[in-house]
C-alpha cells in the first residue's frame, strides 16, 4: 500500500508539471497572437488614416470649363475653376509640389504649369483679362492657377477657398471637334482630370464659350 500510495504521488507531481507547462505554452501564444492582434490595428488605423487624407485631399471642377475663342474659330485657351472635392485638407497648388499635363492635338506635355496667383480676384471676374495675362506670361502652351476666394493669400487651397486654372494652349489652338485634356496633380490626393470636346459651333468674331 505504501508503494501504491508513492507512486500516485509521482504521477500527480509529473501531471501538474505537464499542466504548467501547457499553461506556459498557452499564455506565450496568447501573447503573440494579441500582439500580432495589436500590430495590425494599428497598421489598419494608419492606412484609414492616410487613405482619409488623400480622398480629402481631392480637387473637383467648380463650375463650367469656359474657352476663349479666337477670331479664326479655334480655341486658344480654357479656364477651369476647382476646389476641394472634399474635407478640409488643405492642397499645396506651389508650381513646385502640383504639376499640370495637357494633351491636345495629339501632343502630349508633362508639365506646363508656371505662376500661381494668390491674391483674390474681384467680383465679377474678368475672364479674358486673365487669359490675356496668361498668353503674355511667356511660353506656350502653359498654364497658370489663380485663387478666385482666398483666405490667407497663399499658394494652397484650403476647404472653402475656390481657384482658376488658366490653360493657354499656344496660337494654334484646338478646333472643333478636338478634345483637350487637363491633368491637375498635387502632391496628395488623386489627380484631378478635366476633358473636353470643341464644339462644332463657336462663336462667330470670338469670345468666350461654356465647354460644359
Amino acid at each position: 500500500m505504501a508503494r501504491r500510495r508513492g507512486r500516485r504521488g509521482i504521477v500527480g507531481i509529473e501531471a501538474a508539471i505537464v499542466m504548467i507547462a501547457f499553461v506556459i505554452v498557452a499564455a506565450a501564444l496568447a501573447f503573440v497572437a494579441l500582439n500580432m492582434g495589436m500590430t495590425a490595428t494599428q497598421k489598419t488605423k494608419e492606412a484609414i488614416g492616410a487613405s482619409m487624407g488623400e480622398a480629402g485631399s481631392a480637387l473637383m471642377v467648380d463650375g463650367d470649363v469656359i474657352a476663349n475663342v479666337t477670331q479664326a474659330s479655334t480655341v486658344d485657351a480654357i479656364v477651369i475653376p476647382i476646389r476641394p472635392a472634399s474635407g478640409k485638407y488643405p492642397i499645396d497648388l506651389n508650381p513646385g509640389r502640383t504639376t499640370i499635363a495637357l494633351h491636345v492635338n495629339d501632343n502630349y506635355y508633362a508639365n506646363i504649369y508656371t505662376k500661381t496667383y494668390g491674391a483674390n480676384v474681384t467680383d465679377p471676374i474678368d475672364v479674358s483679362t486673365l487669359i490675356a495675362n496668361v498668353k503674355t506670361a511667356g511660353g506656350a502652351p502653359n498654364a497658370t492657377i489663380v485663387f478666385v476666394k482666398s483666405f490667407n493669400n497663399d499658394y494652397v487651397l484650403e476647404y472653402g477657398e475656390k481657384a482658376l486654372v488658366v490653360v493657354y494652349l499656344g496660337s494654334t489652338g484646338a478646333s472643333p471637334y478636338d478634345t483637350v485634356k487637363v491633368e491637375i496633380k498635387p502632391p496628395e490626393g488623386s489627380p484631378l482630370l478635366v476633358e473636353r470636346t470643341i464644339p462644332p459651333s463657336l462663336p462667330g468674331g470670338g469670345g468666350l464659350t461654356s465647354l460644359g
